[in-house]
């Protein structure tokens, strides 16, 4: 894991405690991460697999945790505005 997504982790599981989401490392060295309603993921401390974090991202979405969802429409609806080049009579 590159020390870039190791803190782009940390960032993402301050988040996650600021959403009263629970974090905690377990005894085999992976994260544990459970949601309010229980729901338990599990990912490793230190990623081999450079995908990981979007992994992680992923995961959290099919869980319920709004990653990198609030400005990413709005965002893709501005670059698919075509303007109105059509006169009116």
């Amino acid at each position: 894991m590159s020390n870039r997504d190791g803190s782009a982790r940390l960032r993402l599981f301050k988040a996650l405690r600021r959403a009263r989401w629970r974090v905690e490392m377990g005894k085999s060295g992976h994260w544990k991460i459970w949601n309010p309603r229980g729901l338990l993921i599990t990912t490793p401390s230190s990623a081999s697999d450079t995908n990981s974090l979007n992994a992680l991202r992923r995961d959290l979405r099919k869980a319920g945790f709004p990653v990198g969802q609030r400005n990413t429409r709005a965002r893709d609806a501005e670059h698919r505005k075509i303007p109105n080049q059509r006169t009116q009579p």
